[in-house]
Formats: C-alpha cells, structure tokens, sequence
C-alpha cells in the first residue's frame, strides 16, 4: 500500500503543472498590458497581406490553452487525491490534450509565417512537462499498489 507520503509527489507534480498554466495566463495578461510582444510579431507575420491581427483573438488563444490546462490539471489533482487508479491514465491523457494545444501554438502559421512566437509555444508546454512528472509518481505508485 502505498502511503499518503508516497503520493506526495505526484501531487507535488501537478500542482507544479496548475502553477504552470498560471503562469501561462499571467504571462499573456503582462504582454497583452504592456510589452505586446505577441501582437507585434503578428504585425509582421500579417504585414505582408496588409491585414491587421486581432489582438484578442491571439491572447484569447492563449487564454484558452492556459485555462483548459489549469482545468484539466485541476482534474487530474482531484482525482489522484481520491486514490483511484484511474489518475495516472487521466494524466497520460491531459498530458497529450495539453501537450498538443502547445504544439498548436508552436506550428500555427498563416501567410507561411508563425503566428506565435515559439515563447508562447514554450510556456504552453511546460504544464505538459511537470504532467510527464505527475504521471511517473501516479504510475509508480500504481504499480506500488497493485
């Protein structure tokens, strides 16, 4: 049986995940308030076609990926808290869903430029490597159990 240290960091592990998406949004908050690095690299990506970014389309995507991360690394803690096996394949899973919407921000292009700049693409996916974490405790800990 595995103790309620022997949780310990796995849960660690996610919680580092949930303060990662955190970070993510509060990253975009501080460039969408003041730097706007994200939107000017876009002007130049759209320069070209003599289009304007929109500005809250580009932040919301980023919204979207860190709350949708937070939330599904919210879940992951409830349900490794409740000891049930399952946590460790929710884990897998939410590391794929998070890791992809990363990529998705790594590789979306338009007009044959990057929309984001790899920063974003970066700090997206680094929910996804503390989640990789999480999933070896969850999964030591299973195999632990069973």
């Amino acid at each position: 049986m595995v103790t309620a240290r022997g949780r310990r960091p796995a849960h660690g592990a996610v919680a580092v995940a949930l303060v990662l998406s955190v970070v993510l949004a509060v990253a975009a908050i501080v460039d969408q308030a003041g730097g706007r690095s994200l939107i000017e690299h876009a002007d130049d990506v759209y320069a070209s076609s003599g289009k304007e970014p929109s500005a809250s389309v580009l932040y919301g995507l980023v919204y979207a990926v860190a709350v949708v991360d937070f939330l599904l690394w919210l879940l992951v803690l409830g349900v490794a808290r409740s000891h049930r096996l399952s946590a460790a394949v929710l884990a897998v899973v939410v590391i794929t869903v998070s890791a992809s919407l990363a990529i998705l921000l790594l590789v979306s292009t338009e007009y044959d430029a990057r929309i984001f700049p790899p920063l974003w693409g970066v700090l997206a996916l680094l929910p996804a490597a503390a989640g990789v974490l999480a999933a070896t405790f969850l999964l030591r800990g299973r195999s632990a159990r069973g």
